[in-house]
């Protein structure tokens, strides 16, 4: 008997292969294989736009004897699944047939609670739900050379910093990192980070997670890596607690992520004092997926309607009013997933921006360049080490990048192409890149017409008719405090002002761009510090004292190192720098702190800083862990008492400290030491600890003491070195290799 086709309501998905994993979860859940029996193309976009899913049996037998085995022998089975692309790009089951003609293999299958393809599973079968890990999956030899490359990266620099997250049977499920350029572009690029997601939402091989935000020559700066095991906001909150104090604990001003609740409770969590915004093109283009057959019947309407409402709403009054009419005309009250992005307006609709800057990085031209620039990283197959790999050629080449934009906006300045008192303005100031952004905005400021619609004392508000856009935008203009604001949104998206503004600004009588609206960020003076008594004076605290000075030199290295010339006046100041200091110090008696380790000292700093990391003995041990140059032969006594507790030294060390974790730490830890850390930390948890030593995230600069109050048993003793990388520096991860690849 033919099988007949099934139709009716289906899922909609948003690719071919989306589809067609589908189609496989199905066959899987049912006892078949599948594969793709055919696909079509259009000849004039060249896209896919139908596809056939079939068992591995479809299709006529052979008439002689087949050589292939016989559960794939061909018997005509007529099972598939049929999907077409419909005109807003997402793909919809056009028929389906469950029926087979030969014997299935139920005993295979599993059960796929997402498969609402009529599986019709029998309820006495007992299948055994496999468990998804919560860990990072490597292939052999991956842990090591990641651990071997974050050496060579903090050799480099000591100023690198990593951490890593065990789970309770000691594997690896998420690992972060952040070299010492990006620590230090942070401080001058704060206002706006991203975190992109995207790789963990994809499912792919590496669970990517970049920090991303953008410098003054409109550059993408990667303000940290991470690789995690899941999406959960455990995971999330490990990292972005372990990125904020890579960042010395300084929050972003925004966090720009995409739509999604976990991502909502984790930036709540660690970051409550950062204004959170979703990307504004990550939820409108969802629109298609989650509403698509809503809207299919009103063609373009609903999506005008919709860019209307979000896009040109100058206050939160009229967005709303537009927002209930949109509702209301295309009946969507009841879809959920409308009333929950209502819900979160606060975070992405342009009205309720309340002068928060994005400095570009929630553009469509934006989103598209940051997913060409991490297509060079992860794909679907790319491996650990070639990630790692691809990684520091792309890390070295944007640092070239930079220097050369830092040497053409010093050299030259782009051809002004209009006499416009702002061109002149600004050419002075912003950087070649952000200079060529707003004179497009200068030269456009001819095709905008205004009209003055009312006047209320010093607040003017203008119709602003746009020909080249063919829109029409409302301006409002205070002479009196000099604000201005734009329906456009330009500068809340973009950072400098628009052409409407401008135009405005023009026919009141306005030269000069007010300084408001003049970013530091995008100026040739970007990553110029201001220097004031209270970035002096720090603290009593000689500790403190010295954490600053190191940061200051860090930021000597980034700068003295562009040029020969910089170099050489860097290295003079230094030497008059230390003259000076020496000459200081023949003359003031020098006072031992409380606080402050010393030859013989018995203190505890009192200052408290927690963090989590455990390691077990199996997965890092570290062999002749000695070297030279050893610092301050100190060690702190704490409330409680510390027996036979010695250090494990790192290279240029000067204070040691201990922590105590926020979380339990299962099994023995043992030390990675910092190569170059500033101070050797011990770990310890709220259970007490033997044997335990250290995994230091590199080079933490300052880590104020912090114990648990429970007694810590004897640690071993080793001293720190500063060889570029002993021969004992090997770390043996064989057992934690076998973990990972059990499953």
């Amino acid at each position: 008997m033919e099988a007949e086709p099934e139709s009716g309501p289906g899922p909609e998905f948003n690719s071919k292969e989306e589809a067609f994993a589908f189609y496989q979860a199905h066959a899987k859940s049912v006892g078949f294989s599948a594969i793709i029996k055919a696909s079509r193309r259009s000849r004039i976009s060249g896209n896919f736009i139908d596809a056939k899913f079939a068992c591995t049996r479809y299709g006529a037998p052979p008439s002689h004897k087949p050589k292939r085995a016989p559960s794939r022998a061909k018997t005509d089975c007529k099972a598939s699944m049929h999907v077409k692309r419909t005109p807003h790009g997402t793909w919809i089951i056009s028929s389906f047939i469950k029926h087979h003609n030969h014997q299935i293999s139920p005993i295979h299958s599993s059960p796929n609670p997402n498969n609402n393809v009529n599986n019709k599973a029998s309820p006495s079968r007992k299948l055994k739900v496999k468990k998804i890990p919560q860990y990072l999956t490597f292939a052999q030899g991956d842990l090591q050379f990641l651990l071997n490359a974050f050496m060579s990266m903090q050799n480099e620099n000591p100023n690198f910093f990593f951490a890593v997250d065990l789970n309770e049977e000691q594997r690896l499920r998420s690992v972060f990192w952040v070299d010492a350029k990006a620590r230090l572009d942070y401080r001058h690029f704060s206002d706006v980070v991203l975190l992109d997601t995207t790789h963990v939402k994809n499912e792919c091989r590496l669970p990517f997670v970049p920090f991303v935000g953008v410098n003054h020559h409109l550059q993408f700066l990667l303000l940290g890596l991470a690789f995690v095991s899941d999406g959960s906001e455990s995971t999330y909150a490990w990292l972005m607690r372990n990125w904020l104090r890579a960042m010395g604990g300084l929050a972003p001003k925004v966090m720009l992520t995409d739509r999604d609740e976990v991502l909502k409770r984790a930036v709540a969590q660690v970051v409550p004092e950062s204004c959170h915004c979703f990307c504004l093109w990550h939820v409108l283009g969802k629109v298609p997926e989650k509403l698509g057959r809503r809207i299919h019947g009103h063609g373009g309407e609903f999506m005008s309607g919709l860019s209307e409402c979000v896009l040109r709403s100058r206050t939160k009054e009229q967005f709303e009013k537009r927002w209930g009419e949109m509702v209301e005309r295309f009946d969507m009250g009841d879809e959920s997933w409308l009333c929950e992005i209502y819900e979160d307006r606060k975070q992405w609709v342009p009205a309720f921006m309340n002068g928060r800057v994005l400095a570009g990085m929630s553009t469509v031209q934006r989103s598209e360049a940051m997913n060409c620039l991490f297509d060079k990283y992860v794909q679907r197959k790319t491996t650990m080490k070639e990630f790692l790999e691809q990684y520091r050629v792309v890390s070295r080449g944007k640092c070239e990048e930079e220097a050369k934009a830092d040497f053409e906006t010093l050299r030259r300045q782009p051809a002004l192409k209009s006499p416009s008192p702002f061109g002149k303005q600004m050419v002075e100031l912003y950087t070649n890149a952000v200079f060529k952004k707003f004179q497009g905005e200068v030269l456009g400021a001819v095709a905008c017409h205004p009209r003055k619609e009312s006047e209320d004392g010093a607040m003017k508000m203008f119709k602003v008719q746009d020909f080249e856009d063919n829109q029409d935008f409302v301006v409002t203009w205070n002479e009196s405090t000099s604000e201005a604001s734009c329906s456009c949104y330009s500068f809340e998206f973009n950072g400098y002002l628009c052409r409407h503004v401008m135009i405005v600004l023009q026919i009141s009588g306005v030269h000069s761009i007010p300084p408001r609206y003049i970013l530091k960020r995008w100026t040739k003076d970007a990553k110029k510090r201001d220097l004031s008594v209270a970035d002096v004076v720090v603290s009593d605290s000689r500790a403190e004292r010295y954490n600053n000075l190191c940061q200051r030199a860090f930021e000597l290295g980034d700068e003295g190192s562009l040029s020969y010339e910089t170099y050489i006046a860097s290295v003079k100041a230094l030497e008059e720098a230390l003259r000076k200091c020496e000459n200081l110090d023949g003359s003031i008696q020098r006072v031992r702190e409380p606080n402050l380790p010393c030859f013989g000292s018995q203190e505890v700093s009192p200052e408290p800083e927690i963090i989590a990391m455990g390691v077990d003995s199996s997965w890092l041990q570290m062999e002749n862990p000695n070297a030279q140059a050893a610092g301050l032969p100190c060690s702190y006594k704490s409330q409680q008492s510390i027996q036979k507790m010695d250090r494990l030294n790192s290279r240029a060390q000067n204070v040691d400290g201990y922590f105590s974790t926020q979380r339990i730490d299962f099994g023995m830890c043992h030390q990675l030491n910092s190569v170059a850390a500033i101070r050797n930390d011990y770990y310890c948890n709220q259970h007490g600890i033997q044997d335990r030593g250290q995994l230091n995230s590199i080079a933490s600069i300052h880590d104020p003491c912090y114990m648990a109050p429970q007694r810590m048993q004897p640690m071993g003793q080793a001293d720190g070195g500063s060889s570029s990388q002993p021969h004992g520096m090997e770390v043996k991860v064989k057992q934690l290799n076998s973990r990972h690849q059990s499953q």
